[in-house]
């Protein structure tokens, strides 16, 4: 990393504390307030020692107990509030990156998520942030209180021994110099650690969300040895980084050792010589089992410090990625009012470049007209709906929605007039009001009711003991399948959209669901132009027009009535096989 890009790094990661520096001034104070008190601790056993061995006033000596002891209880105090206010402030600040990253995920497009699985995303989201979180809830306790108390303990011993502090200064160099020049040993070794925890996430959640099959197939052994391969992956990576992260403290370790031996020496010498007191030969040796604190502490940070650097490194990639699909900036024009036409101009696209799913798809839909797309799985249908909505880029070609071309449009006004139903129904843990509103304030308890109503959902809704406010939980388990589609139905009723795109929205009902389900759609069609992407072809019964495609092609656009009267026809073909079926 370029000098230019640790400064970049440092300003993103100090951004982060700028909104809690009050409190880590508060932090600061109180990091100074404890420091003292710790270096006042050995001067008191100082002057204990010296008066008891003086045979001095018992009164004294009870004094210098007293005050011994309440020094102790403001110290552990002062210890208490430090860890609560250093905890606070990384959360506070992790937990606005956390956002961030959240932010910036659910910004990206579908290439992406195609490729990261919400455990993996959850674990670079969530985990890589917490080791950050963890160094920063002690690294100004540990590091700037570490140093602090360091050059308090100096300080007091160049004013007792210039020699023994110029040793212990010496060392205390030595050690912090140590530990500087090899702080990044781990660092990639815990990125690739980080990874592997990762990709065990991914596993583990990918397995859990298809509990089913894995249950019915029988392939609980295959997902455990997967699991095992997994786990010991993590294991082989973590060891690896652990014992790169500890050289540091090793090495402070035995720095300390021989530092120790020297100040006991020449502190020994100086008493047998009769130049210091029994007294400061105790604080020689307290204050030099008090560097030993900062010392370790420091090591230990220099873990962390790894630990958080591999999971900012991994923040940064995640927030380096670049959607492809580039917000449009409203310079091709406005949206007219009322239903939208539609236009596909020769569209080719593809998931991977070198495999297109669509093939020079072209075609047009007046305002308010109704579409229904047919072909086999596999044949494309899903991939126009999802390019309509701008999930994906197309390779070539144009696509306009009421004239203007998708790409110069922002966004939120193509989401804003373009409502979809899909087969999968996502819940929210949350009220019912909230899962049918998308938490929009804007939508009455008296607009729900109407469309609920419409839609057949309403004698549902009067039986929940608490009607609108009854929670759901998130995943979809407090809908049978025909009130999630139903369910689903309704959010896009309450956008009030120009332009809907229904793909198979009866798969998953009974007859007399879906035909409550066809009035209500048609009811929503009247005021605005329709895609139905159906495979049971008695869904598109009231459609204007029929678009057949095979293999990315188009193989058959025109009018419904045309073309189901029309013997020769691919849907005409295809409603005689349908109505055989459902005599057989």
């Amino acid at each position: 990393m370029s000098t230019n890009n640790k400064s970049a790094s440092i300003g993103w990661l100090l951004r982060y504390l700028v909104p809690v520096k009050g409190r880590m001034l508060l932090l600061l104070s109180l990091l100074l307030v404890s420091t003292g008190l710790q270096l006042i601790h050995p001067q008191i056993v100082q002057r204990f020692i010296d008066t008891a061995a003086a045979k001095g006033a018992v009164s004294s000596l009870m004094a210098l107990a007293g005050v011994y002891l309440v020094i102790a209880v403001f110290s552990q105090l002062g210890t208490v509030a430090i860890s609560f206010l250093g905890n606070d402030v990384a959360w506070r600040a992790t937990n606005r990156l956390r956002a961030d990253l959240l932010q910036h995920t659910l910004r990206l497009d579908m290439r992406f998520h195609n490729l990261k699985t919400p455990g993996e995303m959850i674990e670079r989201i969530d985990g890589d942030v917490t080791y950050m979180s963890n160094f920063f809830a002690m690294f100004i306790v540990q590091i700037v209180g570490s140093f602090i108390l360091l050059a308090g303990i100096l300080g007091f011993m160049f004013t007792y021994n210039g020699p023994i502090a110029a040793v212990m200064t010496l060392f205390t160099c030595l050690s912090i110099g140590a530990m500087l020049l090899i702080r990044n040993l781990g660092v990639s070794s815990s990125q690739t650690e980080r990874q592997a925890s990762a990709a065990l996430y991914g596993l583990i959640e990918e397995r859990i969300a298809g509990i089913e099959d894995v249950q019915t197939s029988g392939s609980v052994p295959y997902v455990l040895n997967r699991f095992h391969r997994a786990m010991r992956n993590v294991a082989v990576r973590g060891v690896k980084a652990w014992m790169r992260r500890v050289v540091p403290w090793n090495v402070t370790v035995v720095l300390f050792t021989v530092s120790v031996t020297v100040v006991l020496l020449m502190g020994v010498r100086l008493y047998l010589n009769g130049a210091v007191t029994l007294g400061t030969l105790f604080l020689f040796f307290q204050y030099t089992q008090m560097l030993n604190d900062p010392m370790e502490q420091l090591g230990n940070q220099m873990q962390e410090f790894q630990r958080a650097k591999s999971g900012m490194r991994r923040a940064l990639e995640l927030l380096s990625e670049r959607s492809e699909i580039q917000d449009g900036r409203g310079d091709g024009g406005v949206l007219p009012a009322g239903p939208l036409e539609v236009e596909f101009e020769h569209v080719h696209f593809g998931y991977q470049p070198e495999n297109m799913v669509l093939r020079d798809i072209h075609f047009s839909l007046r305002p308010g007209e109704r579409l229904g797309i047919v072909g086999r799985t596999g044949s494309g249908k899903s991939s126009i709906s999802r390019l309509l909505l701008r999930l994906y880029n197309i390779n070539r070609g144009t696509i306009r929605v009421g004239g203007v071309d998708i790409r110069t449009l922002p966004l939120a006004d193509l989401y804003r007039r373009v409502g979809m139903v899909t087969q999968d129904v996502q819940l929210f843990d949350g009220t019912l009001r909230d899962n049918l509103t998308l938490y929009s304030s804007h939508i009455t308890d008296e607009e729900i009711l109407e469309t609920t109503r419409e839609l057949g959902l309403k004698p549902w809704i009067d039986a929940l003991p608490e009607g609108l406010d009854t929670h759901l939980s998130s995943g979809g388990a407090s809908l049978s399948a025909g009130e999630a589609q139903l369910f689903a139905l309704t959010r896009v009723f309450l956008t009030q959209p120009s332009l809907v795109i229904l793909d198979e929205p009866s798969s998953r009902l009974d007859g007399a669901t879906e035909a409550a389900l066809q009035a209500a759609v048609d009811r929503l069609l009247e005021r605005c132009t329709g895609i139905i992407i159906a495979h049971r072809l008695a869904t598109l019964e009231r459609v204007d027009r029929i678009l057949v495609l095979e293999e990315g092609r188009i193989v058959e656009f025109g009018a419904r009535e045309t073309l189901a009267n029309d013997p020769n026809s691919h849907y005409g073909q295809l409603l005689r096989t349908d109505r055989l079926e459902e005599l057989a």
